[in-house]
């Protein structure tokens, strides 16, 4: 009498190796694939950073009322998810983060004392204003990379800066927000770890 073997899926498998959790095992169906696999074992770390991230934030914008300039307030706020995702990055460092920003206080202020060399008719219009922007952002880069302070969030610094101006209370704000991300940075340190 001739057998006929089990097809392999009737047949009960052992499994080795820890059980999976239930989102580990949802991850495998289509629409879940984007989580990070790490966010399964680690949430809490990424909840407790996103929070502390988002406090962090709104200290800052406590002052944010005399700075009507969205540019720099998605710059401090970029630096601001550097610091969180990447604490332990070059880019996160305390002295890239403060000599980034100030790095584009300078270049803004350089190309706005270029501006003043032309009439008004020309300042005002709108194709001077864009050459401004992108002449402060090529110009803080060459400052960032000469004295090794490169921090990307400080191109948008440097483009709000030269195309609305760069009153006195702008700086301030931009250089005590780049401190107090920097004092954070340093402080939370040994408790922060790379969600990337």
């Amino acid at each position: 009498m001739r057998t006929v073997p089990e097809p392999p899926g009737n047949t009960p498998s052992k499994r080795t190796g820890p059980r999976r959790t239930r989102l580990q095992a949802a991850r495998h169906a289509w629409i879940l694939r984007w989580i990070d696999p790490h966010f399964t074992h680690r949430w809490r770390t990424y909840v407790g950073q996103s929070a502390v991230a988002a406090l962090l934030l709104w200290v800052i914008l406590l002052g944010e009322d005399v700075i009507a300039n969205g540019a720099i307030v998605a710059a401090i706020a970029s630096s601001v998810a550097i610091v969180f995702f990447v604490p332990h990055s070059v880019a996160s460092s305390p002295v890239r983060i403060i000599g980034g920003h100030v790095s584009a206080v300078i270049a803004a202020y350089i190309v706005i004392g270029f501006a003043l060399l032309f009439p008004d008719s020309i300042v005002d219009a709108t194709w001077f204003n864009d050459l401004l922007g992108a002449l402060a952002v090529g110009l803080v880069v060459l400052l960032m990379s000469v004295s090794n302070t490169e921090h990307a969030p400080a191109a948008g610094t440097a483009l709000g800066l030269a195309m609305r101006g760069a009153p006195w209370e702008a700086v301030l704000f931009i250089v005590t927000a780049a401190v107090i991300v920097a004092v954070a940075r340093v402080v939370l340190g040994s408790r922060l770890r790379n969600l990337i």
